[in-house]
């Protein structure tokens, strides 16, 4: 038994057999990223747009006219539209599969090389954090290409303390130069994460805070090229300022899920931010006298942008979490290779990354592109049938489209002009410079507009509603209007 102990303690500490463990959630990745998302359709119907007519500066997907536009997201709209064209459902899933591998590798090299080289605490974080993104953030959006460029970030960050080459900023202006065409709404966020270094580059002593002091002048002047590719967009100067207008928006935080505050939030989300919470108080207890101030105030700033919303929390997952590696380091052993591998192990290696290759790669294709992580069918499904029947009743450039939120983007892209669709800051007046239809969406749901006086202003002549919306009541008591289509929740009306 002691030899087998001893045997268990010497395969403990082989860095390959250790590596292995971050198949749990590349394979678990490849299991819960079985669909596309929901905007992933204004998204595509964007791009396919940009590369037919240009950039457009007027709305033109929905039936009010001459809202102002900025494309804010637009070299992702290009990419999901060039990778759905020409290799379908599966070719967006694969795309969001191999940028998720990239997000596990970069969690993975900043965890090692922060905690230096403690192997089993980098495995346990890497696990940790990419598993929380991968079952609530990791999908067909913008948000996935944040995830890489902060990570690339930080990790030039860091890489710049440990071998004083300021050669290697430059990649900053490259990751803003790419973070404000892919991604323009997130874009002073990879500001927000230089500021802790910037802060912690001053030798300096606060309280137990020591600033490390490491060379300044490179960092300070890198973000002057940062800030000027800001500019270098479609959109100049608004993109920058996109965020401006778009945040902190009663209509907005009050309909879209993802800004929900964690107080409102599901109750996993609420354990998890708790969880972490700990985590955090505990790392910073613990190792009070080397504590970093760059990483401390990561982790301040990031817990706060996690209490304002749900979207906020990944930003934790990305800059709240990592720090934990030079945290705890004290309580794991660096590694260290301890003895050479025999043809015997080396064959067993390849054998076990083979065979889990191989049920990953299963895994992935055995994917049913109707239905999401909970087994629910996506909206599209349902979707279907109603766009046939308009398809075969009705031209198109006749019919004026009541649609919800969640479902209006598919109809646009299938060529209907909708009243609303989940861009919300498009339908924001400080963004359309016209008419706030956002605020007058989340009033017509929450009862607080006549809904007749509502469908008149518009002169609805189809009407697409679940039983959640406000409007299905109303339409079902109303002789005026009859179902057409019902299909599993999904009610067409028409106007008689």
């Amino acid at each position: 038994m002691k030899k087998k102990i001893k045997l268990f303690k010497r395969y403990l500490y082989s860095k390959p057999v250790v590596l292995l463990y971050l198949f749990i959630p590349v394979i678990l990745s490849a299991l819960k990223i079985k669909r596309i998302d929901n905007d992933f359709w204004f998204l595509s119907n964007t791009g396919k747009y940009i590369l037919n007519h240009g950039f457009p500066t007027v709305e033109p997907f929905t039936i009010h006219s001459n809202l102002s536009f900025v494309i804010q997201q637009w070299l992702s709209d290009i990419i999901f539209y060039g990778v759905y064209k020409y290799s379908g459902q599966f070719g967006i899933v694969l795309l969001v599969f191999i940028i998720n591998l990239l997000i596990i590798y970069l969690l993975y090299k900043i965890c090692y090389m922060i905690s230096e080289k403690r192997l089993h605490l980098t495995i346990i974080l890497t696990i940790f954090v990419s598993l929380i993104l991968t079952f609530l953030y990791i999908t067909s959006r913008p948000q996935i290409f944040d995830f890489v460029i902060l990570l690339s970030a930080i990790y030039i960050l860091e890489k710049y303390i440990r071998t004083n080459n300021s050669k290697i900023l430059w990649f900053l202006v490259l990751l803003s130069l790419l973070l404000i065409n892919l991604h323009a709404s997130t874009y002073f966020v990879l500001f927000l994460f230089l500021i802790p270094y910037l802060i912690d580059s001053f030798r300096f002593k606060f309280l137990f805070l020591n600033g490390e002091g490491y060379r300044k002048k490179p960092l300070f002047l890198i973000l002057i090229p940062m800030l000027l590719t800001g500019v270098i967009n479609p959109y100049g100067i608004k993109s920058i300022t996109y965020i401006f207008t778009s945040f902190g928006i009663e209509s907005i935080n009050g309909i879209v899920g993802e800004m929900y505050s964690i107080i409102g939030a599901h109750a996993y989300i609420r354990i998890i931010y708790i969880i972490i919470l700990c985590l955090i108080i505990i790392g910073i207890i613990s190792n009070r006298k080397e504590l970093k101030v760059r990483y401390l105030c990561l982790q301040l700033g990031t817990l706060l942008l996690g209490l304002t919303s749900i979207k906020g929390m990944s930003f934790l997952m990305i800059g709240g979490l990592f720090p934990l590696a030079y945290n705890f380091k004290n309580y794991f052993k660096s590694y260290k290779k301890q003895f050479n591998y025999s043809k015997k192990n080396i064959i067993f290696y390849i054998f076990t990354i083979i065979a889990l290759t191989t049920i990953t790669f299963i895994t992935f294709i055995k994917y049913d592109e109707t239905k999401d992580g909970n087994n629910q069918y996506s909206h599209y499904i349902y979707l279907e049938r109603i766009v046939d029947y308009l398809d075969n009743t009705a031209k198109k450039e006749e019919v004026t489209l009541y649609t919800d939120y969640d479902t209006g983007s598919y109809l646009e892209y299938r060529g209907y002009k909708c009243y609303i669709d989940p861009r919300a800051e498009v339908f924001v007046k400080a963004n359309n410079k016209k008419e706030d239809i956002m605020d007058e969406y989340y009033k017509l749901q929450n009862y607080r507009i006549p809904i007749g006086e509502f469908i008149n202003k518009y002169n609805f002549n189809y009407l697409l509603v679940r039983t959640k919306d406000a409007l299905y009541k109303y339409l079902e008591e109303n002789n005026e209007y009859k179902i057409v289509i019902d299909n599993n929740g999904y009610y067409l009306f028409k106007k008689i």
